[in-house]
């Protein structure tokens, strides 16, 4: 029977054994197993693979990045592992199932679609039976936390190009929040989301739909952040005429509609006074008084869109078109 040698590291923890090395993912492929609960309902415990998500990662690696995380397998009997400790070297039959995959079969498919030969490193465990397996599978996994969707977002300062949607969004949410004549001035969440207060989550909602739109597209960085505080401050004013306070303005939901709005309201104000000034946008919005802010209280996207819909017809029902326009 053919057999595969590699260079390994024997690692000794209480009663585990393991040994850490190196492998090619197409001599990796050829060799793991996956158990996957839906193919084998009586031992499997693998999720489905992500077929798509091993697609996006052998992109990941055709671009020349690594992924260094390693891939954790458990050394099946057919194996017939030996390891040599004066050359410091595993030694395994060269044959199909020999290792089954306790995490990383994602990875393991991308890399192994790869147009490059990806080496992975690799944690193989011995002597583990099924119950064990699935324990580890368990431990791994549920342990794990995602990074959060807002945090994702702040650190893009570092990677995004100057000039790309991500870097604008980022100066104008970093700008909002240390403006002191913006009115969202130290409420603006970065890392996490955060009750009261705007996270990277919601403002991207709000702002990516209307960069690419006039008049947003037409301007400078600091004409567009001039833009929104007007915008912001205008709507600022009428909350605390109405309410006698401003929080929505820093309520996620709230925000996202009144940004949904945003675009007509400037064209309105346009129209009407051919400036972008505060003054002019409070005569715009003054019509959102009127609308049933206890109906539009939900914080899901139809209820967002839901608002601004009304806040659109809210402010249009107050335009009147002259008969000298025809």
């Amino acid at each position: 029977m053919a057999k595969f040698t590699t260079n390994a590291i024997a690692v000794k923890y209480n009663k585990t054994e393991f040994y850490i090395s190196v492998m090619s993912a197409k001599q990796l492929f050829k060799n793991a197993k996956v158990s996957r609960a839906e193919e084998d309902p009586e031992i499997g415990f693998q999720r489905t693979l992500g077929k798509q998500r091993a697609v996006n990662i052998k992109k990941y690696l055709d671009d020349g990045n690594v992924i260094p995380g390693s891939i954790i397998l458990s050394a099946q009997k057919n194996s017939e592992l030996d390891y040599n400790s004066n050359d410091k070297t595993i030694t395994f039959n060269d044959v199909a199932n020999s290792f089954l995959v306790i995490d990383g079969q994602h990875r393991l498919y991308g890399a192994n679609m790869s147009d490059i030969n990806v080496l992975l490193p690799v944690c193989i465990f011995i002597n583990l039976d099924t119950e064990q397996e699935v324990q580890y599978f368990l431990d791994v996994n549920g342990y794990q936390k995602g990074v959060p969707k807002t945090l994702r977002l702040e650190l893009l300062k570092f990677i995004a190009e100057p000039t790309s949607k991500d870097a604008i969004r980022k100066g104008l949410f970093d700008s909002l929040d240390q403006e002191l004549e913006s009115p969202l001035c130290g409420k603006m969440a970065r890392t996490k989301s955060v009750s009261g207060k705007i996270s990277h989550v919601p403002f991207k909602a709000a702002i990516d739909p209307i960069l690419d739109l006039s008049p947003l597209n037409n301007l400078t960085q600091d004409k567009r952040l001039k833009l929104i505080i007007n915008y912001l401050t205008a709507i600022e004013n009428i909350l605390l005429r109405t309410f006698g306070k401003v929080d929505k303005l820093s309520n996620a939901a709230f925000f996202q509609a009144i940004m949904g709005a945003f675009v007509d309201a400037c064209n309105l104000c346009m129209t009407r006074y051919g400036n972008y000034k505060i003054e002019s946008f409070e005569n715009v919005l003054e019509p959102m008084v009127n609308i049933d802010y206890d109906y539009h209280k939900g914080t899901n996207q139809q209820a967002i869109k839901e608002l601004a819909t009304a806040i659109k017809h809210s402010i249009s029902m107050n335009h009147t078109i002259s008969e000298d326009a025809f």
